[in-house]
């Protein structure tokens, strides 16, 4: 497996970092999770082709985190895909999907029907916890996350290895217990330390808290990402705060950042 994140920032904008996303590939097949504003340029700039993504995860509907998935499913067939789309989330993602596609994009399949002479495929999957799907030589689980909407973490396992992505959470019994002994957590980071109210008001982590997680999960490399503005010039501070929970190697992600697991 590798990891390619291709967005590290979060809904405020950041020059340097897209909104979040980002793809897992097994084998020779990309599992794209979250797709937030920048997603589609960053997965050009990474060589992943949008044609080859048949599975679409979203870890819940903030838009910084599900803006851009409509976008990538239209110029998909447009470039000339093969196939359905999947769209693994949590409840509402259907609704979502319906509306979108039926109501504010209803000229996307019109579109791709009177250019292909096919139509766009998209298959909506709401997921609660535990066994999300399973591809050749992988399986995806997910847990609910704590971030005052409702949220998925998802798991990507490939046979001895393991990828946890916990999408927006405060700190979650459920995402540690999905996380317990991966090769790589990615958790949201959004602020420093001394941002720990703020943090709280808004069910976001802190590199502390995130540090601990890491540790309790029993992982072996934790990445942090979901990075808010203010974290920019402070990401070694923050990588210090989650070692000093946590004994692995811990990694500040940027975009375009590729980590062999």
């Amino acid at each position: 497996m590798r990891v390619v994140i291709t967005g590290s920032g979060s809904s405020w904008p950041d020059p340097d970092r897209s909104s979040s996303s980002q793809v897992i590939q097994v084998n020779d097949e990309p599992l794209l999770f979250d797709c937030g504003p920048g997603t589609g340029m960053s997965l050009m700039k990474a060589g992943i082709n949008p044609i080859t993504i048949s599975r679409i995860f979203l870890t819940h509907l903030h838009m910084d985190h599900s803006l851009e998935f409509p976008s990538i499913i239209f110029q998909s067939y447009l470039m000339g895909k093969k196939g359905k789309f999947d769209l693994y989330g949590p409840t509402g993602i259907a609704n979502s999907c319906r509306l979108l596609f039926d109501q504010v994009y209803s000229y996307a399949p019109k579109i791709v029907g009177m250019i292909r002479r096919e139509g766009l495929e998209v298959t909506p999957h709401e997921v609660a916890g535990g066994l999300v799907c399973q591809g050749r030589n992988y399986r995806v689980l997910s847990a609910h996350t704590d971030h005052g909407i409702a949220g998925v973490a998802f798991r990507i396992e490939s046979g001895r290895r393991a990828v946890v992505i916990s999408g927006d959470s405060r700190p979650s019994k459920s995402v540690i217990g999905l996380a317990k002994g991966a090769d790589v957590l990615i958790h949201e980071c959004s602020f420093p330390d001394d941002m720990i109210k703020f943090a709280r008001t808004t069910h976001h982590s802190v590199p502390s808290e995130v540090g601990k997680v890491a540790s309790q999960a029993g992982v072996k490399k934790l990445v942090l990402t979901h990075l808010f503005p203010q974290c920019k010039g402070r990401e070694k501070e923050m990588v210090r705060s989650a070692k000093s929970k946590f004994s692995g190697e811990v990694i500040a992600s940027s975009d375009l950042l590729k980590i062999k697991v």
